[in-house]
């Protein structure tokens, strides 16, 4: 009988403790925005009608906008030093659908707008203008 009241002795503090801990680690985990890869059929399908809630945004620098760039886009490059402070004047509850000439570059943008500038809603074209233009 002895036995067991110790056991329940310390194995009562033990089980508190580890109920009490739970809360805490469960409170501290932080939700991390993310973006949304979507490919050039998704693009003509969902996002390629003007919508005013809809923004097209490509962030090639200006010799390859020059070469030709999707129908109601705005450019801001993402190579300028000014990119995160111009995009940080745009409207963060519209969606944004952000390409580049092959995806790399607006990927890094999609992911810096939806983690850092607290866009909601960003879509990365896969496969940039290259994939968008040969599917014209």
């Amino acid at each position: 009988m002895k036995n067991l009241i110790l056991l329940l002795l310390f194995t009562l503090p033990i089980s508190c403790a580890q109920k009490e801990s739970t809360p805490e680690t469960s409170s501290q985990t932080e939700t991390v925005a993310q973006y949304e890869d979507i490919t050039v059929s998704e693009f003509n399908a969902e996002y390629s009608d003007t919508d005013q809630d809809v923004v097209i945004l490509d962030v090639r620098t200006d010799g390859e906008v020059a070469e030709g760039m999707i129908p109601n886009a705005i450019q801001i490059d993402f190579m300028g030093s000014d990119f995160k402070t111009k995009v940080s004047e745009l409207d963060t509850s519209k969606t944004y659908v952000v390409y580049c000439r092959s995806g790399g570059r607006s990927s890094a943008a999609s992911k810096m707008m939806s983690q850092e500038l607290g866009f909601k809603d960003i879509k990365n074209l896969e496969g940039g203008y290259t994939a968008w233009s040969q599917d014209q």
